[in-house]
């Protein structure tokens, strides 16, 4: 039956071509959705999860980490640890060009790191990549990089979060003043933005001299979308080739059979982080204790996320973050996992001197997708307990800036912890009175040591038995704590076209260089 249809196939395409109609060639564009503000293109200062995706797309690392934690050659093509355990050399592939044409050396390589790191303005990076101590050109395709001290996540967080870019171009925008305001040539990716309108549409196209080959689909227009009912609309109307599907509309797109779809695990965790500054209930644990038993995290998954996620009883997936733990393993361990109890709940409110509830003040929201849904579950429950709250809409980008002047009450938030437990260090970092002074904050800005001294020892740890020993005293700690109240592990709907073809979607990003029409 085969060999009959690949004859009739042959023979058409033969007609076709003595009649002089080629068959249509593939298209080469794709319309896409990315649905917040893209509010930098400097990667150095980008703390949001949607300026990465488009990053994937234009900067890259030294080497790319695949879902299992193995390093893949990219800007490098090998790379030595020291006896030290502390230092790396790294031999740079030869002839990568950055989009300027300018061939990329070590120089560019070690300054990058440095600058991101050390010496430069941008703060955004340096909690995700600790103990950073150096990089430095060895010859023109060597360079060294080393940790202040024994780190053991230290190399795969370099390659995680450390963009290579060109030092003369990134420098020449930055004395202009547009580093991260427009588009500046300076990276090495599959592609190059040729126009930037932040809240509206950015567009892209191949790089022709990518050392990887030029990608098969040349243009990407990538358009601005924050209302759910808008991108699907523009979906089922073909305006949208690529999306992350609104999780509402998930289940019907996937049974419609019209396109195609992928529900991808992640590494993130959706949550609300709680200020204990402000010297009112919320400084006392019992009370975040308290709401933390109050949340039904499965109405929540329904509720918000169209029962597509996975309740999170402690803040890292046991099925895709190292160190993470289930909830039995939490409670064989003797750790609560705040599974739904408003009785207990209640208990700890009147054991801390609010038997007849209290007000928390404001739940500061992110707009748009699953938020504002997230914060209305836990209005919902907190009501049950006698604790009362408001919900407040604001972006992304607002809501950030409250965390970091410390002028909120709860807030919306989330990230993908990569490469293990320990990337909470981006959070639970001690910052002192003078450092926050400085400009150097977090969202808790937390000025106690004993989060960040147990996050070094599991680094400094290179026996893996012992480095989970102290994984899960890290997490018996901030369970304890209380400071960041986990809802749920998100998953990632995708839908696409039907004759688009997918070729990588990873654990946290999807990569347009992997993608092709097959006609």
């Amino acid at each position: 039956m085969k060999r009959n249809v690949l004859i009739l196939s042959l023979a058409l395409a033969s007609l076709l071509f003595s009649a002089g109609v080629a068959p249509a060639a593939p298209r080469e564009d794709i319309n896409i959705s990315l649905n917040q503000v893209i509010e930098t293109l400097n990667p150095f200062s980008s703390r949001t999860i949607i300026c990465w995706q488009l990053f994937t797309n234009t900067y890259e690392t030294l080497f790319f980490v695949n879902d299992k934690g193995e390093l893949e050659p990219r800007l490098g093509v090998s790379w030595e640890a020291a006896e030290d355990n502390r230092t790396y050399t790294v031999k740079l592939r030869e002839g990568v060009k950055f989009h300027n044409g300018a061939e990329l050396t070590a120089e560019d390589v070690a300054w990058s790191l440095e600058y991101a790191l050390k010496t430069g303005p941008y703060t955004q990076r340096r909690a995700s990549i600790p103990g950073f101590e150096s990089a430095r050109a060895v010859d023109k395709y060597t360079v060294e990089i080393k940790s202040a001290t024994v780190n053991a996540p230290f190399f795969s967080n370099i390659n995680l979060w450390g963009y290579i870019v060109c030092k003369e171009e990134a420098l020449a925008a930055e004395k202009a003043g547009t580093f991260g305001v427009e588009w500046v040539p300076c990276g090495t990716g599959p592609y190059v933005i040729t126009s930037y309108k932040p809240d509206a549409e950015i567009k892209l196209e191949a790089f022709p001299d990518y050392y990887r080959g030029e990608a098969r689909i040349k243009k990407i227009n990538c358009q601005i979308l924050m209302d759910n009912n808008t991108i699907r609309v523009a979906f089922e109307a073909g305006d949208l080739d690529f999306i992350v599907v609104p999780t509402a509309s998930y289940a019907e797109l996937k049974e419609s059979g019209a396109c195609n779809t992928y529900l991808s695990p992640t590494n993130h965790t959706s949550f609300f982080q709680v200020n204990s500054h402000n010297k009112d209930a919320l400084a006392d644990k019992r009370v975040r204790q308290a709401i933390s038993y109050a949340m039904n995290r499965e109405a929540m998954c329904i509720a918000a996320y169209d029962g597509i996620a996975q309740p999170a009883y402690s803040l890292f997936n046991p099925d895709s973050v190292p160190g993470g733990m289930t909830v039995a393993e939490l409670e064989a361990a003797g750790i609560p996992s705040y599974q739904y109890n408003p009785e207990k709940a209640k208990a700890l409110l009147a054991e801390a001197g609010y038997p007849n509830g209290v007000d928390i003040g404001v739940i500061n929201t992110i707009n748009g997708s699953y938020w504002e849904k997230m914060s209305t579950v836990l209005q919902s429950n907190l009501a049950d307990i006698g604790v009362t709250a408001k919900v407040e809409l604001a972006d992304s980008a607002a809501c950030r800036a409250k965390r970091f002047a410390r002028d909120f009450n709860l807030s919306t938030t989330g990230t993908n912890f990569a490469p293990d437990v320990t990337f909470c260090l981006l959070y639970y970092r001690r910052i002192t009175p003078e450092m926050f002074a400085a400009g150097d904050v977090t969202d808790l800005t937390l000025d106690t040591s004993e989060f960040e001294d147990l996050i070094n020892a599991a680094n400094a740890e290179l026996d893996p038995a012992k480095r989970k020993a102290l994984y899960v005293e890290l997490i018996r700690l901030l369970q304890d704590g209380m400071y960041t109240i986990p809802t749920f592990h998100k998953t990632i709907p995708y839908a696409y076209h039907k004759d688009l073809v997918c070729e990588e979607i990873n654990t946290n990003y999807y990569y347009v260089y992997n993608f092709y029409w097959a006609k």
